[in-house]
C-alpha cells in the first residue's frame, strides 16, 4: 500500500470518527432533555424496535403513520406479544432489577405501558415525544450519512480486507 492512499484512510477514518461521534454526542444531548438517561432511552428503544417489528411484520408504515398510532392501535399492533422486562433486560445485558426501575420510570412518563397480559408496551406519551425527537434524530441521521458518503470512508485497508 502506498503512503498516498494510507494517508488519505486515515484522514477519512479520523473524519468518520469525528461525524459518528458527534452523532452519538447530540442524541446523548437531546435524550438529557427528554429528562431520561442514556439507559431509560435504550429501555424505550428496545421494546420500540419491538413495536416496530410487529408492524414491518405484517405493513410498513410512514413517519406520518407511525406518530399518528393511537394507543389502541399501538395494543392492537402488539396483541398476543408479550415482551417481559426479562427479556429486555437479556437484550440489553442489563441486570433484571435496573430494569425493572427504568421500565417504571418509563411507565410512569406514560412512555411505556403494561397490556393486559403485562407485557411491556408502548405507552400514550411516546408517539407525542417521538415526532420533535424523531424528526430530529433524522435529520442528523441523514447528515451522518451525507458526511460519510463525502469522505468515502467506507473504503478497506488492507488490513480489513485480510480480516
Amino acid at each position: 500500500m502506498n503512503s498516498n492512499t494510507d494517508s488519505q484512510n486515515k484522514s477519512n477514518w479520523s473524519q468518520a470518527a469525528y461525524s459518528w461521534l458527534m452523532f452519538m454526542t447530540s442524541y446523548y444531548k437531546r435524550v438529557s432533555e427528554l429528562n431520561i438517561d442514556i439507559d431509560e432511552m435504550m429501555t424505550l428503544n428496545t421494546v420500540v424496535a419491538h413495536w416496530l417489528y410487529k408492524i414491518n411484520s405484517k405493513d410498513n408504515k410512514s413517519y406520518e403513520e407511525l406518530v399518528a398510532s393511537t394507543d389502541k392501535e399501538i395494543r392492537e399492533q402488539l396483541e398476543g406479544s408479550k415482551l417481559s422486562i426479562l427479556s429486555i433486560s437479556n437484550i440489553l445485558g442489563q441486570p433484571k432489577e435496573s430494569t425493572r426501575r427504568r421500565v417504571q420510570k418509563l411507565i410512569d412518563f406514560q412512555l411505556l405501558a403494561k397490556d393486559q397480559n403485562n407485557g411491556i408496551i408502548v405507552g400514550e406519551n411516546y408517539t407525542k415525544i417521538v415526532e420533535k425527537f424523531g424528526r430530529q434524530t433524522g435529520k442528523e441521521l441523514s447528515r451522518l450519512i451525507n458526511n460519510l458518503s463525502e469522505i468515502n470512508w467506507q473504503n478497506e485497508t488492507e488490513e480489513d480486507k485480510t480480516n
